[in-house]
């Protein structure tokens, strides 16, 4: 709680939410930064931890509200302004922008959002133009996923190898029942026999059913999806993904 608090002279009580429809400005971010802080004070396994406790609240506050949605859009009912989602999923949002757009990048836009907007108030599209200009990149379609729809990305998967086409294929399938689709890139790794450490490679999420083919020499042992946790995924998402060797 006191790193949390700390946390808010920055991003809430600095940098404030225009609006209470943004209030994940504050949450969001002091609930990412305490994580930070524990990671730089206790180490990476309980920066993951805490991540995955995160997730846990996020699935339960999901299954019981389904519909709910981080930029609330002037909710009616003012109880409902903060939850869950306004914090874990908020905190859970930075950290896979993160992940998409490396470390350099992500921070050069948090310290530019930072210092545009100090000892003011902000909204979530400035937060969104602000990253966008450091990166380059269109953000529109991640955060409109993330904030301003419900969902939770739940996949399912399974590969196939090839020895005569020396060919790896990996079969991924968004199986959200509400009718969602996200559009997210994402990590593979595959073990390989004789090999250290697994090959990684990252593929797009594009639709509900996703194909990618990998040239291997050799079959793998294991393809892991998303080895290191760093997209929110729902929890029966298939993390170690089912395989079929063709003979």
């Amino acid at each position: 709680m006191v790193i949390h608090e700390i946390a808010h002279q920055w991003f809430g009580n600095a940098v404030t939410e225009y609006d209470w429809d943004d209030v994940w400005l504050s949450e969001g971010f002091a609930t990412y930064f305490t994580l930070l802080f524990i990671e730089h004070q206790y180490g990476r396994d309980a920066f993951l931890k805490g991540l995955a406790d995160s997730k846990k609240r996020v699935d339960a506050f999901y299954a019981k509200n389904p519909g709910y949605r981080i930029i609330h859009n002037n909710l009616s009912n003012m109880d409902s302004v903060t939850s869950s989602q306004t914090y874990q999923k908020g905190s859970w949002t930075l950290h896979m922008l993160r992940g998409i757009l490396g470390d350099e990048i992500f921070w050069n836009g948090i310290r530019s959002y930072y210092a545009r907007h100090m000892n003011g108030s902000a909204t979530t599209a400035d937060y969104i133009r602000v990253m966008e200009e450091t990166s380059g990149q269109d953000l529109k379609p991640f955060f409109d996923q993330w904030l301003y729809k419900p969902g939770a990305l739940r996949i399912k998967g399974n590969w196939t190898y090839n020895p005569a086409r020396k060919e790896l294929v990996i079969q991924l399938d968004q199986v959200q029942t509400d009718g969602s689709l996200f559009t997210m890139p994402i990590q593979v790794a595959t073990s390989l026999p004789g090999k250290p450490a697994p090959i990684r490679k990252t593929v797009a999420l594009t639709g509900k059913s996703n194909t990618f083919s990998i040239p291997l020499d050799v079959a793998p042992i294991s393809v892991v999806l998303d080895p290191d946790g760093g997209y929110l995924k729902n929890k029966d998402s298939s993390d170690i993904i089912g395989k079929t060797i063709i003979r």
